[in-house]
Formats: structure tokens, C-alpha cells, sequence
């Protein structure tokens, strides 16, 4: 046993005054003779040792009270595992792991609300002197100010479930941080969290004999989760009025198969496709929602199921694009045969805005307008035109070389390289056929399903020697091995570089259906889409693909009139919306700049929640005692009972009240002895 104020045992020394005052009081027995008892009344004969006992035991009754008293103010305590209690001021943080995991639900209800109430209790354990640091996974500026105990029951009282997960060795460092600030003698961090998996990071810990750490683990009844995990679409681009194909995968944390579950699509705020699926446990399941494309512009979609009662993860939302007109231009060399081809392929369909020019003419301006640049059989690339097209390739914008019939390859050095190509060698008249097409390749796997083996494929009279940059996808290849059509990515835009001209003595290309079938394909990818949706927290920054037509920074436009102006950085290749770390709502935004619309986008919730798999108090125990994490303890039975709990493991068995009560009972027992007993 140990005294909190052990000053106060010197007033044991006041034991002496009863003991005085009674050695004092003590009455001496005289012998008194009666010449005649006759005339005396019966009474009780008492004998001097049975007063002098009675006397005794009332000072010892005196003694006691008074030593219980003294002791009582001196306040007894048994020590707790911590080690001996300080007097003074202590400070206190507090941990609510306010994520999305914290929606699950055991017995005794939500685990938020659970951890809400134990903070309140925790703080009513304390003394109204005690300072408190009450911290969220928000990490706010405002959490690391230690607060009141009003203040503190207020703030605990306020933590939602958020966005923010937080690993819990980053949560006791911020803890620690704030309580380095206090000048009280006594800290300690109390944790009210889950112990999911993907948090509890124990290998991160470190004891701090300063700081004992108290875990309150709350487990939810089931770790049963479905979550919505990624959606994309089966084609790159989005045209009005196309059967579009949208792909969702599908997760279940849980261990029971799931069998019909509905899946439902709406777009613009009108239900679109619905389907169902059926899903093991622990496993993943890909599913197709089809629906008819709306018209042109900007659209944003949600793909939701039900599952309770973690729900932040039934729900991901996608924004999209839908293009009116591709525009092509044709630069021409003067090959009148190959002109036609192209222009064959373009001028009679409404989706495209066809033009032409002469590469001697040629509007440089203009270039960065368009989708998609054809340079037909130019002779040579003059140096502007070489910059511009540099600039509009990095830009995003796509561009198709067709090499000139006997021309000079060595005039092509400076745009090959400018394209991380190496510089055409040779022209090569041997006549050769085109391989096979490569069904593997993205480019024309979504047109051709399958191919017959003996398909006749184009034949080549005449070619350049093309090698392309590294990394390039050769599209077509002869059968040399050598490549016809490769396409390479270069800054935002794409390069397809052909090695035979389209004239007619150099190939039959142009009368081959997949001339113009390779020429719509590289028109339609032309056309940046941009990522489907983003994910909040995990990416900082927003591509923004649409120029703003004024210097005015643009506007974030949200769920429930949400209206941010973010941070713009701008390079020479893009523009970037910054959003750093905000705690934004998902659902779908739109950037605009003054009454336009350039873009939607879709910001989603990170799925680090979904796997609700968590730690049980005697896993933690285990992993403590592995690692010889002596100054954290692990407190079961979630927030009942708390402030009693908190209070014995803070400041060891309090015994004061204890000795108040044997102090009113040896006051009772002298009264006892001194009124009843004769």
C-alpha cells in the first residue's frame, strides 16, 4: 500500500492526545465504611478490572478513528501495473477512430457512438483541473490544443465517421506531441479504436515510460463488408448514342456467399441498367451493366448496392465524356492518291470535322484544335512545323506519318528523333506482306474478335526501314519481323508511325479495309478521356484537359453546394487542380470557369476500410508481450465501467473511502462501549 500525500501521516502523532486525556480521567476506587447496609439499595457490583477494561477498549476505539482519519487524508492506494501515482495535474489524450469501419455494430451498438461515450466517461474520471487532447482521425490543428474537461466532453461528442484512416503508430506520435507541450506530471494516451488489421501497426511501436498508452479495443459482431471496388469502361471513348459496356468489380470481405445481389447504374440522376451477382466468400466477382450512351458533353454516373452497415463503400461514382466531332485535319504533301484515301475515310461521316492543307500553307495556329493530324507524303518538315507539332503531340493531340514515295528518309531524321524514333536508314523496294494482325494489342482488339488464318492482309512494294522508340507497340508487323504500323506515346498525345506510303505503287494498303479501319481507330483514341473517377486522399492533384478560356482561377463545384477554388499549377505540358488533403465529400464535381463547364470529374472514397478483419484484445496482448511493449495496456469489455477501470489502472485502488467507513464504525463502537456498556 502506498499514500498519494504522505505528509499527512505525521498527524499520527495526534494519537497521543486520547492518550492523554484518558490516563488524565483515570478515577482512583476509595474504600468507604457503612456502619449500616440495611439501608442501601441493590445494586450491580462492578469490579475495578472490568472498568479498567471498559476503559482500555474505548481508547482503543479513540485510537483507531482517529488513525483511519489521518490515514483517510493521507489517501491510500494500491499500486497499478504503471507504478506509483503523482500528485498534481494530469493531462490526457484522447484517440476516437472516427473511419469508416467505426459504422459497424456488436451488442451494445455502433462502435462510434461506443467510443464517444467511453471518451465522456474517461473525462468525468478525471479531476475538472485535468487537461485533455481530444483526437480524431482528421488530425486537425485544433486537436493538438489540450482542452478543458467541458470542452473535451463537447469535442468527443462531435466525432463522425470520415474519410481518414489512420495507422495507429502515426496516431501515438501525434499524441505524444501534444502532450510534450503540458507541464503536468502525469500523462497518459487512452486509444478508442477497432484494431483493424490495416491499422494496427504494433512492429511501429515504441514504449515511452512518459506516456503510458491505454487501448480500448471495440469489436464489431461481424466482419462481414460488400464493397464496390473499381469500374471502367470497355471502350476508351465515349460516342453519342453507342452501346456502352461499363465493367464493375466487386469485392466480398465477408465469409458467406452472397447469390442475386442487385447492382444498379444511374446517370445524370436517372436509373440507367440494373443487374445482379452472385459472389463467394472472400472473393471477387466482375460484372457488365449495358446502357445506351446519352449525347454529347459532360455526364457523371453511381454504381451502388445495399449492404449494412458499412456503406460508405456501396457506392462509386464515375464522370465521363461524350464527344460530338472528332476533328481531323490533312496535311498534304501532293500525293493526290493518298489524299483521296484519307479523305474517303473522314469527309462523309458527321462524327468528324474533315479538313485539308497543303503542308507549305499550313495554319500552325490552328494545329492545336484539332484531334487528329494526317501528314501524307511530305517531301521534308520544315522547323515551325516540326516545333508545332512537337508542341501539339505533348500536348495530348495524335499524329499519323505516312512517308512520301522515293523520298529522302534522311529529311525525316529531325521528326522521327523529335519522337524518340531512331532516323529512317533505307528504302526497301522487296515486296512483303503484313504478318498477321495482333488480336492481343488494345488498338484493335475491341474491333476484331477473332481473325480467320487466312486472311489476306495488305502487301508491301515499298517501305522505310521504322524503328520506333522503346516501349512502342508495333501494331502491325511484315513478316520479316520488321514493323509496318507502331504507335508510341509521347508526353499526353500518341505517334503512329507507318513505313510504307499510300501510294499506290508502294502498297495496297489504302484499298484494304484496314486502312480505314485503322484510320478511325487512331481518331477515335485521339480524344483524351481522363481517369473515370479520383480518390480522395490518395491523389492530390486533378488533370485538368480542358483550357480555361479566362486567367480567373476555376471553381470546384460539389454535392450540396459545395463551391472550392483550388490551387491551379500550371506546366508547359498541363494544368493541375491541387486539392492536397481536403475532406471532401465524394460524389460528382464539376471545374467551371465563369458560366462554363470544362469538365467533370467524380471523387470517390478510398476502400482501405472495407476490409473490416481487425485484432482481438488477446491478439494485441500477444503481439505486446512479443514485443516487449510493457507501458501499453489493453483494457476488455469495451466503454462499461470505464471511468472505475480508467481510475484503478491511472491511479491504482484507492482505499480512502475505506478507511473513512472504519473510522465511522470505531466512532460508533466508543459510543457503543461508552452509553451501553456498564
Amino acid at each position: 500500500m502506498s499514500f498519494l500525500h504522505p505528509a499527512f501521516l505525521w498527524a499520527l502523532t495526534a494519537l497521543a492526545i486520547p492518550v492523554l486525556i484518558h490516563l488524565f480521567q483515570l478515577r482512583r476506587f476509595k474504600r468507604i465504611d457503612f456502619p449500616n447496609v440495611r439501608f442501601l439499595a441493590e445494586i450491580s457490583q462492578q469490579t475495578r478490572a472490568r472498568k479498567k477494561v471498559q476503559h482500555w477498549l474505548v481508547l482503543l476505539a479513540r485510537l483507531l478513528a482517529l488513525a483511519c482519519l489521518v490515514l483517510a487524508f493521507a489517501q491510500p492506494y494500491l499500486p497499478s501495473k504503471s507504478g506509483a501515482v503523482q500528485a498534481g495535474q494530469r493531462a490526457v489524450s484522447l484517440f476516437l477512430d472516427d473511419s469508416f469501419s467505426m459504422d459497424g455494430r456488436n451488442a451494445q451498438g455502433r462502435l462510434l457512438d461506443q467510443a464517444r461515450k467511453g471518451a465522456q466517461d474517461a473525462v468525468m474520471a478525471y479531476s475538472a483541473t485535468d487537461r485533455f487532447q481530444v483526437l480524431t482521425g482528421q488530425f486537425g490543428g485544433k486537436e493538438q490544443i489540450l482542452l478543458g474537461r467541458d470542452e473535451a466532453l463537447d469535442a468527443s461528442a462531435q466525432a463522425e465517421v470520415g474519410p481518414y484512416s489512420r495507422l495507429l503508430s502515426k496516431v501515438l506520435l501525434r499524441q505524444r506531441e501534444a502532450l510534450a507541450s503540458s507541464e503536468a506530471r502525469t500523462k497518459r494516451s487512452i486509444l478508442f479504436t477497432d484494431l483493424q488489421r490495416s491499422i494496427t501497426d504494433v512492429e511501429s511501436w515504441t514504449n515511452d515510460s512518459l506516456v503510458p498508452t491505454v487501448i480500448v479495443p471495440l469489436t464489431a459482431s461481424t466482419p462481414d463488408n460488400l464493397s464496390i471496388d473499381s469500374a471502367w469502361f470497355g471502350s476508351p471513348v465515349r460516342r453519342a448514342g453507342q452501346d456502352e459496356e461499363l465493367h464493375v468489380r466487386i469485392r466480398n470481405y465477408g465469409d458467406q456467399e452472397l447469390v442475386n445481389v442487385p447492382l444498379r447504374l444511374d446517370v445524370d440522376g436517372r436509373q440507367r441498367a440494373v443487374a445482379s451477382f452472385s459472389v463467394g466468400g472472400g472473393a471477387v466477382v466482375d460484372t457488365t451493366l449495358r446502357f445506351l450512351g446519352d449525347g454529347p458533353g459532360n455526364h457523371w454516373g453511381v454504381v451502388s448496392v445495399t449492404d449494412q452497415p458499412v456503406v460508405f463503400d456501396d457506392r462509386l461514382y464515375i464522370a465521363y465524356q461524350v464527344t460530338d466531332r472528332l476533328r481531323v485535319l490533312l496535311v498534304s504533301g501532293g500525293d493526290a492518291t493518298g489524299d483521296r484515301a484519307v479523305t474517303s475515310v473522314f469527309a462523309g461521316d458527321s462524327t468528324h470535322t474533315f479538313t485539308t492543307q497543303p503542308y507549305r500553307a499550313l495554319d500552325l495556329a490552328g494545329l492545336a484544335a484539332q484531334d487528329l493530324v494526317v501528314l501524307n507524303a511530305l517531301p521534308d518538315v520544315p522547323g515551325g512545323l516540326l516545333n508545332a507539332l512537337t508542341d501539339f503531340v505533348a500536348n495530348g493531340g495524335s499524329m499519323v506519318v505516312f512517308p512520301p514515295s522515293q523520298g529522302d528518309a534522311s529529311r525525316y531524321t529531325e521528326l522521327f528523333g523529335a519522337m524518340g524514333a531512331a532516323a529512317p536508314t533505307r528504302l526497301d523496294t522487296g515486296t512483303v506482306r503484313v504478318d498477321r494482325i495482333d488480336l492481343e494489342e488494345p488498338f484493335y482488339r475491341a474491333i476484331f474478335q477473332t481473325m480467320p488464318r487466312n486472311v489476306e492482309l495488305p502487301v508491301v512494294r515499298e517501305r522505310w526501314n521504322v524503328r520506333p522508340a522503346p516501349g512502342s507497340d508495333v501494331l502491325l508487323r511484315l513478316q520479316d519481323g520488321s514493323p509496318f504500323l507502331a504507335r508510341s506515346m509521347r508526353g499526353k498525345g500518341t505517334v503512329y508511325l507507318c513505313a510504307a506510303p499510300l501510294a499506290e505503287s508502294a502498297s495496297n494498303l489504302t484499298r484494304h479495309s484496314l486502312f480505314a479501319t485503322s484510320l478511325l481507330r487512331m481518331a477515335e483514341l485521339s480524344r483524351p478521356m481522363g481517369a473515370l473517377y479520383h480518390t480522395i486522399g490518395d491523389e492530390a492533384s486533378i488533370p485538368l484537359e480542358t483550357a480555361t478560356p479566362t486567367d480567373e482561377p476555376p471553381h470546384l463545384k460539389g454535392p450540396e453546394g459545395l463551391d472550392l477554388v483550388p490551387e491551379v499549377r500550371r506546366t508547359a505540358s498541363r494544368t493541375e487542380l491541387l486539392l492536397h488533403d481536403q475532406d471532401l465529400p465524394d460524389g460528382p464535381y464539376f471545374i467551371t470557369s465563369g458560366t462554363d463547364t470544362l469538365s467533370a470529374v467524380a471523387l470517390n472514397l478510398a476502400r482501405r476500410e472495407s476490409d473490416l478483419q481487425a485484432f482481438t484484445g488477446d491478439e494485441l496482448r500477444a503481439l505486446l508481450t512479443e514485443r516487449g511493449l510493457t507501458t501499453f495496456s489493453v483494457l476488455e469489455g469495451g466503454s462499461e465501467d470505464l471511468s472505475l477501470r480508467l481510475n484503478e489502472l491511472d491511479q491504482g485502488r484507492k482505499l480512502w473511502k475505506w478507511f473513512i467507513l472504519f473510522a465511522l464504525l470505531f466512532l460508533a463502537a466508543e459510543v457503543f462501549l461508552i452509553r451501553y456498556v456498564r
